[in-house]
């Protein structure tokens, strides 16, 4: 039995989270030390995309996006129907040249408008483990992941990507 799966452009979308408050005026903070910093805040640029997929049998596979090439792999009973994959891109703000450490969740449980579920595993970015923001303040990374789908699943999946980031 062939089943439709459909990942559209918007249909994983990652949820931004600001990693710091900023009670102080002008989007200043106090650190431990009294000394006032600038919140770090993340803003998703692309949203990650599996693309137009069909599972061909009940064994289901798994579609992997690499964060440093964006390049898509298929394994398992999954054709690719075209589209576009692409890997989520992200811009993290803050305090110049301060490093700072990128979180994301081991697992996320994807779901269709119908029911079905799908797992987004395995999710890495292309920093170091310890990543530094430039002179300006900024810095950009991508994302990726594996898309585990079983081989009842159909539908646009949609999920929530909770990234987090903190200063060292």
């Amino acid at each position: 039995m062939t089943a439709s799966l459909a990942f559209l452009p918007e249909a994983l979308h990652a949820q931004c989270r600001l990693c710091a408050t900023s009670p102080e005026p002008f989007g200043l903070a106090k650190t431990t030390s009294g000394k006032s910093e600038i919140p770090l805040q993340i803003e998703i640029t692309t949203d990650l995309d599996f693309s137009r997929l069909a599972v061909l049998g009940s064994s289901g596979g798994v579609v992997s996006i690499d964060p440093m090439s964006g390049n898509q792999q298929i394994r398992g009973s999954i054709a690719n129907l075209g589209g576009m994959a692409l890997h989520g891109e992200g811009r993290l703000t803050g305090e110049p040249g301060r490093t700072v450490r990128i979180f994301l969740p081991e697992r996320i449980q994807l779901s269709a408008p119908n029911g079905s579920t799908a797992e987004l595993e395995k999710l890495e970015t292309n920093l170091p483990e310890l990543a530094r923001l430039d002179q300006t303040g900024r810095l950009t990374f991508a994302f990726g992941g594996q898309l585990r789908v079983r081989g009842d699943a159909s539908g646009q999946f949609r999920g929530r990507i909770a990234i987090t980031a903190d200063y060292e």
